[in-house]
């Protein structure tokens, strides 16, 4: 009888193995950001600082300072740049700096101004030679960055590096959102996800007590309502597009992480986000809020 048996390499070729690639982030160690550097996300940050322009009723800096010529700003997790062009009304005239973790998203250096200077760096531990040496500090959306001791450190550099009289300004989102049960149930996961990082996740309602801890003065804060989804018309389909496209951006890191129980797959994670983002659309009254908070530096005289 013949016996007709399967080649050897048949029977011992294990099926090949599915490799998941997700989009490119930062290279800093031990650093804990959790959104993408790519070219994807420097277009949506872009949307995003029009957005919240619009949503500030077309402000970017928010004290009252008057600066001088040789004023310089610095711009915290600057990002792609795009926030240091806008934070001064004398653009020919005054030194900006942008500091980020990762250098992927700075303009090219043969687009650069030659008063602006990009450089890698943490929030946490600024350049020591900076010390006393800028008018307004601007940081933004750092809540997927900093653990809730970062925040402290942090805003104690910021304390450092300005001049006396200057001004630190921070914009942060509430951690809470508010439509329907899709959105409940990720919200739900997305805070004990991040809680695992040790992050702060109300930290835009921390921001003020750090602040006055290191020794800032007349400090105000303000919210604005960011109303979301289709139903509320051209801003609420921005405001859709910029916050789903940062909850997309954290795929890579929760698929890292075995999916916490949450989804078992990259396609279950976009099958989820695809049902949050059309919740937005057609639950009226979607939003969260954007919260602002400035402070100044006393000088020695006050």
């Amino acid at each position: 009888m013949l016996v007709l048996r399967e080649p050897s390499s048949a029977r011992t070729c294990p099926p090949p193995e599915v490799v998941q690639t997700y989009r490119a982030t930062h290279s800093y160690p031990g650093a804990l950001y959790l959104l993408p550097s790519d070219d994807d996300e420097k277009d949506r940050l872009a949307r995003q600082h029009q957005l919240y322009k619009t949503l500030f009723g077309g402000r970017i800096v928010f004290p009252t300072i008057a600066f001088s010529p040789t004023a310089e700003v610095l711009d915290i997790g600057t990002g792609s740049g795009i926030k240091p062009f806008r934070l001064c009304p004398f653009n020919a005239l005054n030194d900006f700096y942008g500091i980020d973790i990762e250098a992927k998203l700075f303009p090219a250096y043969s687009t650069s101004s030659p008063n602006t200077h990009f450089s890698v760096g943490s929030a946490t531990k600024l350049p020591s030679y900076w010390t006393s040496k800028f008018t307004l500090v601007n940081q933004r959306l750092l809540i997927l960055a900093l653990t809730k001791d970062g925040w402290k450190r942090g805003i104690r550099e910021i304390y450092r590096v300005l001049k006396e009289g200057g001004y630190a300004q921070f914009v942060e989102i509430d951690s809470k959102w508010f439509s329907g049960p899709k959105t409940a149930v990720h919200v739900e996961f997305l805070n004990n996800f991040l809680e695992t990082k040790g992050l702060d996740l109300q930290c835009c309602d921390h921001i003020p007590e750090h602040m006055a801890a290191a020794g800032f003065v007349d400090i105000h804060t303000e919210e604005v309502t960011v109303n979301i989804g289709e139903w509320a018309g051209k801003l609420g389909q921005e405001a859709r597009d910029a916050s789903i496209g940062a909850l997309r951006g954290m795929k890579g890191p929760v698929m890292k992480a075995g999916g916490m129980g949450y989804v078992r797959s990259g396609k279950e994670f976009d099958r989820k986000m695809d049902e949050v983002a059309e919740e937005w659309d057609r639950t009226e009254g979607s939003y969260r809020k954007l919260k602002l908070c400035y402070g100044r530096k006393p000088s020695s005289s006050t």
